[in-house]
């Protein structure tokens, strides 16, 4: 399901339980005397269901905010560490500052279009590929600078540096974290159970009686997984932070 658009599992969703719903519809028709004399029993049992339904959404709903709150701290995080390394390079001679500032000055969008290349593999690569690339020469130049100079402003940028590097893999990570799709197959399955038993006790043959409850759950279902999806849909975690510090750095 990671792969699915989050407009795409809407649909999905809603075909999914409107078909459980008019399922139940089918049933009813076929067995409603059968039915009538266990209403009491079908009362209880789509209340049991419903119940565990809400009780499973919210606990996933609480997991995919729990996920895009760390993938905004880590968007802060890494803007955090990048302008300590720009500010950093003073600390640097004149050749080594100058060419540091002019990786950064590439770095920086690099990293701004890792997140916006969504979920497409060949911009993800080339991206992936640049940050490694040019984390290797801002490497290289410091270790050059190192084996000049052995004082403690040359470890203050290593540290810096380091911790810039780490957090690029902390934030891949973040975005490769989502729900488990056991927890949205579980969802999913009581989704339909409950639309299926819904549609079986409604007296009513009203066809928007009959949709009510799958429109609402099928959009709760798609706010979660657009939640859970980091490189699409329509909610994402900005880049103002990044923004904000490629505009200090060229300034």
């Amino acid at each position: 399901m990671s792969r699915v658009a989050p407009g795409l599992f809407f649909v999905f969703v809603l075909c999914l339980l409107v078909g459980a719903t008019f399922a139940g519809l089918w049933i009813r028709r076929r067995h409603g005397d059968a039915i009538e004399r266990e209403s009491g029993s079908l009362k209880t049992l789509e209340g049991a269901v419903l119940a565990l339904l809400g009780l499973l959404l919210g606990f996933t709903f609480s997991m995919a905010v729990s996920r895009y709150d760390h993938r905004k701290e880590l968007e802060i995080a890494e803007a955090n560490n990048l302008g300590t390394l720009w500010l950093r390079t003073s600390l640097l001679s004149e050749s080594g500052r100058e060419a540091e500032r002019d990786l950064m000055r590439r770095y920086v969008p690099v990293r701004i279009n890792f997140l916006a290349a969504g979920t497409s593999e060949l911009l993800l690569s080339r991206d992936q590929q640049q940050t490694s690339a040019l984390q290797a020469e801002m490497w290289r130049i410091a270790s050059a600078e190192a084996t000049m100079r052995r004082d403690p402003e040359t470890a203050l940028f290593f540290s810096a540096l380091n911790d810039s590097i780490d957090v690029t893999e902390k934030r891949t990570a973040a975005l490769e974290d989502r729900i488990p799709t056991t927890a949205w197959a579980m969802l999913l399955f009581l989704g339909s159970v409950a639309s299926l038993i819904v549609g079986t006790s409604l007296q009513s043959r009203s066809i928007v009686l009959r949709v009510v409850l799958p429109v609402v759950l099928a959009a709760a279902l798609a706010l979660v997984y657009d939640l859970d999806s980091p490189r699409s849909g329509l909610i994402r975690v900005q880049q103002q932070s990044m923004e904000r510090l490629l505009q200090g750095i060229r300034s």
